[in-house]
């Protein structure tokens, strides 16, 4: 008896800034000062990213069209200078991040959720507040300047999040290096 192949459920991915790994560490290690102020637990270090746009469930098909279309990108590389920590209070998540959004962020992101939405996914409405969450369950309620963290952000990735049992697990599935000025 011949069976059918399983449908494909695509997978769920998202589009990021993903800091190299000294950058990653540093950020992990704010996370930690924060955390003993804070309370909460700490993103792991690996986890830790700049979300650009979310795309949720991807069939394979879509995905291969996505990827195409983010290959042809000609957007240039910018400086990010994350210099302000604050909380998502009803998610209680602290993150820090720009206090001023550059334009090249700014086109970036603007440009992927124009193609998001011309192949057919359903990105989130409300504006981009550019951040990296770096503790979750946390108790802070405030908003602060903080040391600046300088990023020079030359590429960003298609990202797979996957639900593990201690949390999420993020694998990237393609870096789209961004122009040099």
């Amino acid at each position: 008896m011949r069976s059918d192949p399983e449908p494909d459920s695509g997978r769920r991915l998202f589009l990021a800034c993903w800091p190299d790994q000294s950058l990653q560490k540093l950020l992990y290690d704010l996370a930690r000062r924060l955390q003993l102020k804070h309370g909460g637990r700490r993103t792991e270090r690996e986890n830790i990213h700049l979300t650009l746009v979310f795309l949720g469930q991807v069939h394979q098909q879509k995905e291969q069209q996505l990827r195409q279309r983010l290959r042809l990108l000609d957007i240039k590389q910018f400086d990010l200078e994350l210099d302000q920590a604050g909380s998502f209070t009803h998610c209680r998540i602290n993150w820090i991040g720009p206090s001023i959004l550059p334009p090249r962020l700014k086109e970036l992101h603007s440009v992927l959720k124009r193609i998001s939405h011309e192949l057919g996914f359903h990105t989130e409405q409300h504006s981009y507040r550019p951040h990296i969450s770096l503790l979750r369950d946390s108790h802070s309620k405030t908003e602060h300047a903080i040391k600046p963290v300088k990023w020079k952000v030359n590429k960003y990735c298609l990202i797979e999040s996957r639900k593990k049992r201690e949390g999420m697990e993020y694998k990237v599935i393609e870096e789209f290096p961004l122009a040099e000025d």
